[in-house]
């Protein structure tokens, strides 16, 4: 599977990218959003995982942009703030799953799954 990576966070970035790429997937990763919605408008991907905040677009309104681009693509958002209302809007917005950070490797890996498990985005 394709997977893209979104967090400001250098070292969150890295940490997905080499996860995900021992479990067989190939992974793209960012840490601006305009960088890798660019990357999505000339390259493909199944899944997205992307911070909840960044500082030039939230994640959020990152992935509404995304799916105007790739409309079936799943999504994962990791966050610091697992408020219920952080939780309700993205629930709201159709992310499949949400990785509270700090996460483990497994954690990640596990919400990479329940995602691609799920039916897709809600509309």
């Amino acid at each position: 599977m394709t997977i893209v990576v979104v967090d400001d966070e250098p070292t969150i970035v890295r940490m997905c990218v080499q996860v995900l790429q021992s479990k067989g997937h190939t992974v793209h990763g960012f840490t601006r959003a305009d960088e890798a919605l660019a990357h999505l408008t000339s390259q493909t991907a199944e899944l997205l995982v992307v911070d909840y905040k960044m500082p030039e677009l939230s994640g959020l309104e990152f992935i509404k942009r995304a799916w105007e681009v790739r409309p079936r693509v799943r999504v994962v958002m990791i966050t610091a703030h697992g408020t219920r209302e952080v939780m309700a809007q993205a629930n709201q917005a159709g992310v499949q799953t949400i990785v509270l950070k700090p996460f483990t490797p497994g954690e990640l890996a596990e919400g990479v799954a329940r995602a691609v498990g799920d039916a897709g985005p809600k509309t």
